[in-house]
């Protein structure tokens, strides 16, 4: 998943099998500054790629926690391109589908580009094809873990009850959580792993542990709602919308100069006409051990930082210079939040649905290249990223 949860919105489904329980481990190798050599892509893993599509440089992050669940994303230009499984053709070769935030807003339903990848032992090699199949480009993708960059495991905790025990149709409520690991064993490494369990809530609690926990109090809230609607006299009607789910997902964003920013992705159904799904952007500087702020990044003011997003809101959806945001969003203006990342190329703002705009309108996500806030830039910062 680089975006499988979202992409559960999109047709995509995660499957939890009833009252049972999986913990899968990342069983590939991956060594900080070496090349992984793998034969097939089996079992559980998180590789980060390096290489070119259609020409142009990119770095891909890609995880898979189950026989036909590969997620990813990478940038092009600033986009934010998320990968989710669309075929799994055999043990070395896979075919991803692309959904991009901006597209995807304006052309609701096109068909989503692929990329049709084969394993060679170190990378991939492959096509990245249009959604209309009228445009083709090479693919070449190599493994890699520069000084920087860090290895992670990925696996998917998932559990499952019947609303009741006894009927072999029972609605269902379901969690799973996909989760990162540090390799790394040393001191960085293992405060990385200590942030990482934190964002689940986990804090010094062993995951398989802390997971059955989360796992026994959501179910122990649905089976009183199920009582409660049973009690109410309210016949079999309740059923329909009883099958709840609770899924959250850690995925990397960016892995590079001793930062690691991760995508935390939480979406669940708890009866109603849709269910509802949130990002939260961590951002963490490995190197100094510290969860990055804004101000970290950079130096300005609110009322000018607000200009630079509006700008780029405008053109990004496409907004003309006369026409108002509320073309878009709810208000006729939009102020920087706490929820930002940053790669290579720029930072960015995520707003959630509802936030800023309609559930129909998806989540909201404003680029800013860093050569439109070069002059706020934190040295520091700039230096490490490699920004002249």
């Amino acid at each position: 998943m680089k975006y499988s949860f979202l992409f559960c919105l999109f047709g995509l489904a995660i499957i939890s099998a009833c009252n049972n329980t999986n913990n899968r481990n990342n069983n590939s190798e991956a060594t900080d500054g070496t090349t992984i050599t793998k034969k097939a892509l089996t079992g559980n893993f998180y590789k980060r790629l390096e290489g070119t599509i259609a020409g142009k440089k990119v770095v891909m992050h890609l995880q898979k926690v189950d026989d036909d669940d590969v997620s990813g994303s990478y940038y092009y230009d600033g986009s934010w391109l998320n990968l989710s499984t669309d075929t799994v053709v055999g043990k070395d070769s896979l075919i991803l589908a692309e959904y991009n935030f901006y597209e995807s807003y304006f052309t609701q339903n096109s068909k989503s580009p692929l990329l049709k990848l084969r394993w060679n032992g170190n990378g991939f090699d492959g096509t990245w094809e249009s959604g209309d199949k009228t445009k083709k480009y090479p693919i070449a993708l190599t493994e890699k873990y520069p000084e920087g960059s860090y290895p992670f495991s990925a696996g998917i905790y998932q559990d499952s009850v019947k609303a009741f025990a006894d009927r072999p149709k029972s609605p269902t409520a379901e969690i799973s959580f996909e989760y990162l690991e540090s390799k790394s064993k040393d001191e960085k490494g293992k405060w990385l792993d200590a942030e990482l369990k934190k964002i689940f809530g986990l804090a010094q609690v062993d995951r398989l542990i802390g997971f059955k926990n989360i796992a026994s109090d959501y179910f122990k809230d649905y089976k009183l709602q199920v009582d409660e609607q049973s009690k109410n006299g309210r016949g079999d009607d309740f059923e329909a919308w009883m099958n709840y789910t609770n899924d959250s997902q850690q995925s990397l964003n960016y892995n590079d100069n001793g930062y690691v920013v991760i995508d935390f992705l939480a979406d669940a159904y708890t009866g109603g006409a849709h269910g509802n799904y949130s990002s939260t952007m961590f951002c963490l500087d490995v190197q100094n051990k510290k969860q990055m702020v804004l101000s970290n990044i950079v130096k300005i003011d609110s009322n000018t930082l607000q200009g630079i997003l509006e700008h780029n809101l405008r053109k990004e959806y496409n907004i003309k210079a006369n026409d108002a945001l509320s073309t878009v969003l709810f208000d006729d203006f939009i102020k920087p939040n706490k929820n930002f990342y940053f790669n290579a190329n720029g930072i960015a703002f995520m707003y959630n649905p509802y936030e800023v705009a309609s559930y129909a309108q998806g989540q909201i996500v404003i680029f800013i290249p860093y050569s439109d806030i070069k002059a706020y830039l934190v040295p520091a910062f700039a230096q490490r990223m490699g920004i002249k």
